[in-house]
């Protein structure tokens, strides 16, 4: 079928124009389906890992001290207030620790090449939001006022959905 549109001639469309056309079709329909913003910072380093659900991490924190993982939830933000939710049940939810790290290591999007803290002010884009982020249990930060089971810092990726 595709090659009866490519011998088709539409006025002056030639094989090379169509196939550009088709081509650039294609690139929007993909560039227009991409609806999360991935922010990934270079200080990586190849590391793996683990993904798991948030709710189970909570359960058994004490298993994840010093891992790497992979956890998604709902990011709340306010005064004093740094949390990756489930759902929006602040009585379950892990601090989230964006520290010096995001400066030394910088969060750059995918798409628009911008520092998720830089001073367009990305970040703001998370607020009560689903997040996907890779970073390390630290069962010894509590965040404000002890108030959490633990802390996800050294952050290296957030993708916002």
């Amino acid at each position: 079928m595709i090659q009866d549109f490519k011998n088709l001639r539409l006025g002056k469309f030639s094989n090379i124009a169509f196939t550009k056309l088709i081509c650039f079709i294609i690139l929007i329909l993909f560039s227009c389906s991409q609806k999360s913003n991935i922010y990934v910072s270079s200080c990586d380093k190849g590391r793996v890992y683990q993904k798991i659900k948030l709710d189970y991490l909570l359960k058994n924190i004490d298993n994840f001290r010093g891992k790497y993982v992979e956890v998604e939830g709902e990011y709340i933000v306010g005064f004093e207030e740094s949390a990756l939710c489930v759902g929006s049940n602040k009585e379950r939810a892990l601090w989230v620790d964006f520290d010096d790290f995001v400066y030394v290591c910088p969060l750059i999007s995918s798409k628009t090449k911008m520092n998720l803290f830089g001073k367009e002010q990305a970040y703001k884009d998370m607020y009560n939001k689903t997040l996907i982020l890779h970073g390390q249990i630290d069962v010894n930060e509590k965040g404000h006022l002890s108030h959490y089971k633990a802390s996800i810092k050294n952050i290296t990726l957030v993708i916002l959905e």
